[in-house]
């Protein structure tokens, strides 16, 4: 992996805000990664406003719903200018192999969400689930691999998984973390060990943007250089 394969996660609410961090960061990143928190506050203008720094971007609105609206709504995202998106891998295999061909369609390449980093075993057990977190990643993970998606989000713990089951898929992992602070993340690991577990890209937010963002990257650098 190379040490610039980070995406900052613009977890704000106003384009200044969003534009302010890129300019003082674009040469250090990989691309951008715009969530709920930012597209609802800034709609189509706020994602064409960092179209400007010619970075991929990913367009993380982790879809899930019923096959027609997934499809019809990953055809929407064409003139948006991004260049990844994301969607539940709990969608199943028959509509996401459905979205993947919309999204192919478009120059998209569709990210398939597995288990949130907030998630433990217990989390899963009171909502229903009788598999443990990484049964459940496993048994998404190959979903994700049948429907043709270009790469899952999972915790940089579950890395390994998706890699002996399929090398094709790109392992795109938040939960990154250089000291014990796990804010409301609970499945963590640092850059160096997340990448030493097959992480392909590294999604970074509050270690990026709390404090100073060109200092902090460098500390995340060195920390992988180690």
């Amino acid at each position: 992996m190379k040490e610039k394969n980070i995406f900052v996660a613009c977890d704000f609410s106003t384009q200044n805000e969003a534009v302010n961090l890129i300019e003082q960061i674009q040469n250090d990143i990989f691309g951008i990664k715009v969530g709920l928190q930012y597209i609802t506050s800034t709609g189509i203008e706020g994602i064409k406003a960092l179209s400007k720094f010619n970075l991929p971007i990913m367009y993380d609105g982790k879809y899930l719903d019923i096959k027609n609206t997934l499809v019809a709504s990953t055809k929407s995202l064409k003139g948006l200018g991004i260049s990844y998106a994301t969607v539940h891998l709990l969608n199943g295999e028959d509509a996401l192999k459905e979205a993947a061909k919309a999204a192919d369609e478009i120059s998209v390449k569709l990210i398939g969400i597995s288990i949130l980093t907030n998630f433990l075993d217990k989390d899963l057990k009171a909502l229903g689930f009788s598999n443990t977190v990484e049964k459940q990643v496993e048994k998404l993970v190959k979903i994700a691999a049948n429907a043709n998606l270009w790469g899952v989000v999972c915790s940089p713990i579950e890395c390994k998984i998706v890699k002996q089951i399929s090398t094709q898929l790109v392992c795109l992992t938040p939960g990154i973390r250089l000291k014990s602070d796990k804010h409301d993340q609970k499945r963590t690991l640092t850059p160096k060990k997340a990448i030493a577990n097959g992480s392909d890209y590294l999604i970074i937010g509050r270690e990026i943007t709390s404090g100073n963002p060109k200092e902090n990257i460098k500390n995340i650098v060195n920390s992988i250089n180690k």
